[in-house]
């Protein structure tokens, strides 16, 4: 399996910059340790942008991504993540936990059991990328909750203490300030686990959402998705901001 960019990212990511009114001020990078004291946890660390600026998205290909930097792997404090590409009806929408996979435009789904004081709202998905290259979600149930990339491209989370099995993808994840396409200073959780793409794809369960989550791989068959037909994919970037909760969001997702 090989992941890169082809002719499809290639329509789905030539686009230009634009964020209506309502985005937040701010989006923030995210550079502190992942254990940090509880008022770290809260610290921003705010990048400006000028997002009324024309941008175009980099087409992609093969030999562009062949020269796309590695990111430095390093631990990151919990974050959210929103979708991101201005010409599509998923823009700015969160990306969420739920049935073990993620989802644009679908709640978050959590739990907490009855003898645990003081649960979490649990209506937020979080998570943070580790220092070995891994990500996980913000839980605080004491097995944890990994992130994985499936055998069919899925962006997926495990039970607590459930192994993610030999072909999953669990490393090569990262947060990155200087993201390829997003405009330079933004953050966004990339993954590159195989090839150098690291742009994903929302691929509709119905016709106007929620959408599924896959990486941006490009030879993905219709099988593999959705209503079983790739080109209603929506191809989009991963930007991060800050969770600023002391507690985890979650105990567990499922």
């Amino acid at each position: 399996m090989h992941f890169s960019t082809t002719c499809l990212l290639s329509t789905l990511f030539s686009f230009s910059l634009a964020l209506p009114a309502t985005t937040p001020a701010a989006i923030v990078g995210l550079t502190a340790p992942s254990k940090n004291p509880p008022e770290a946890r809260s610290g921003r660390l705010d990048v400006s942008y000028d997002f009324n600026k024309p941008r175009e998205f980099s087409k992609g290909s093969d030999d562009s991504f062949s020269k796309t930097p590695l990111y430095e792997i390093k631990a990151s404090v919990p974050f959210t993540i929103k979708a991101y590409n201005s010409e599509s009806p998923i823009h700015l929408m969160d990306i969420t936990a739920s049935d073990n996979r993620f989802y644009v435009g679908k709640p978050t789904r959590s739990s907490c059991p009855p003898n645990i004081r003081h649960c979490p709202v649990g209506n937020v998905t979080a998570l943070e990328v580790t220092d070995r290259g891994g990500a996980r979600l913000d839980v605080g149930v004491p097995e944890g909750q990994e992130i994985y990339v499936g055998p069919r491209a899925q962006l997926r989370f495990n039970g607590p203490g459930v192994p993610t099995g030999d072909d999953a993808i669990n490393v090569s994840f990262a947060l990155t300030e200087n993201p390829i396409p997003p405009p330079p200073g933004v953050s966004a959780f990339v993954f590159s686990g195989v090839g150098k793409a690291t742009g994903y794809l929302a691929c509709p369960i119905r016709l106007e959402g929620p959408w599924q989550v896959f990486v941006g791989q490009a030879d993905i068959p219709d099988v593999w998705v959705p209503g079983g037909n790739v080109s209603r994919c929506i191809g989009f970037d991963a930007l991060a901001t800050n969770y600023t909760s002391q507690a985890p969001a979650a105990y567990r997702y499922f």
